[in-house]
């Protein structure tokens, strides 16, 4: 009993840290949103700077931040810090907000890969997906309704609830400082290497997915926006619901099924989504289905592969680095974005639709091809218990007879 509760107790701080760390992120976006709304300035340039941030704190972070608990702490109080700057120097934001936004980004990159890693380190492969997608199903679903109620007292406030928000990863960093810091696994003894055949065979559909769909989405906002500028509000909250439903319904399934299936789901409904809005490009109903299966493929991707698949194939030593080659394709997507941004406008709406179905059924191909992360062992297990119980259910109903 006191072994379950130590567990327990165990889970809900790493699940607290993880939230903490994805709500933060979330709520960034949602301030970026705002500043560029209240200043008329560009959002994709305050995203860029923020995304651009990231990816170099990761890289820094892996370098310098390697000492556990001490370097989790070190940057959950860089982070805590950096979100206080407007309230110590109030025209910060408004004078220099893409450095403010890029400093904000490095500061949530410096740590990201270690916090992943340690996630990594303490789940066990078959329960990852599961409870990776309750933290980011929270995080999503209380981002908005956060930010729509602190914004209603201006930019100013809600950059302060950022750093008081940030401050409470210290909780569980405070109390874990009492315990062991390391807990052994051993799922995956292989010597680590950033050169892996089956790193790539995931990589590669990932980096695709964000490539085409980030490029997508500069043309299709503007798209429904002149279409359908009355539903608008509506298509991106049928897509949010869907986003943080199945960023929880995928994690479960990946423990269940498998993470291959889970994937090739995914692919394939937004592929055949683009697919639609290209042959029905002025249909509403095409565009609500458009964003149900968008909503769908980046929750089921979310959880996978940002939280899940990088620690499946990763020996414990080399958890981190995966996890930084893991996340760079979601946070390249707003560079791209910005470089490729201005050639996109001489491309026509439907032609470049049919060009992203194309390209995206075409990245599920190196899926079929990569090994399964969840052990053989487990899904057999699974189905032995299905059969049991079947059979228990079946002699039931004959002896009743």
């Amino acid at each position: 009993m006191e072994g379950y509760k130590r567990d327990l107790r165990e889970l809900s701080l790493m699940m607290f840290l993880l939230v903490d760390m994805f709500l933060w992120y979330y709520l960034t976006l949602n301030t970026i949103a705002v500043i560029a709304e209240e200043l008329g300035v560009e959002h994709m340039g305050l995203l860029f700077a923020q995304h651009v941030g990231v990816l170099v704190g990761g890289f820094l972070g892996i370098a310098f931040l390697k000492d556990g608990l001490r370097g989790l702490l070190l940057w959950t109080f860089l982070g805590t810090s950096v979100s206080f700057l407007p309230l110590l120097t109030p025209d910060i934001v408004y004078l220099r907000f893409q450095e403010y936004f890029f400093v904000l980004g490095l500061s949530l990159g410096l740590g990201m890969p270690l916090c992943l890693g340690f996630f990594a380190k303490r789940t066990a492969t078959e329960n990852r997906g599961y409870i990776g997608g309750i933290v980011l199903a929270v995080s999503i679903f209380c981002a908005t309704p956060m930010v729509s109620l602190v914004r209603l007292y201006g930019s100013q406030t809600l950059l302060l609830f950022l750093g008081v928000w940030r401050a409470l990863g210290f909780v569980p960093l405070l109390i874990w400082s009492k315990v062991p810091w390391e807990k052994p696994t051993v799922e995956n003894t292989e010597e680590p290497t950033l050169l892996s055949r089956k790193l790539y065979l995931y990589w590669v559909p990932w980096a695709i997915f964000n490539i085409i769909d980030g490029l997508e989405w500069l043309l299709l906002r503007n798209f429904v926006r002149a279409m359908f500028s009355a539903y608008l509000t509506s298509l991106q909250w049928v897509g949010f619901l869907f986003l943080g439903t199945f960023a929880f319904l995928g994690g479960y399934l990946s423990d269940l099924v498998g993470r291959k299936p889970v994937i090739i789901l995914g692919f394939s409904m937004i592929g055949v989504a683009y697919a639609v809005i290209s042959m029905v490009p002025n249909s509403l109903a095409a565009w609500f289905l458009f964003y149900i299966c968008s909503g769908v493929s980046w929750g089921l991707f979310t959880t996978i592969f940002i939280v899940v698949i990088w620690g499946d194939l990763a020996s414990t030593s080399a958890k981190e680095k995966y996890y930084l080659v893991g996340i760079t394709p979601f946070f390249m997507a707003a560079a791209i974005q910005k470089f490729f941004a201005a050639h996109l406008m001489f491309l026509s709406e439907t032609s470049a639709f049919s060009l992203a179905a194309v390209f995206l059924f075409v990245a599920v191909l190196p899926i079929l091809f990569a090994p399964e992360t969840l052990p053989e062992k487990v899904l057999k297990e699974r189905e032995l218990r299905n059969y049991i119980e079947r059979a228990k259910r079946v002699k039931e109903k004959f002896t009743r007879g």
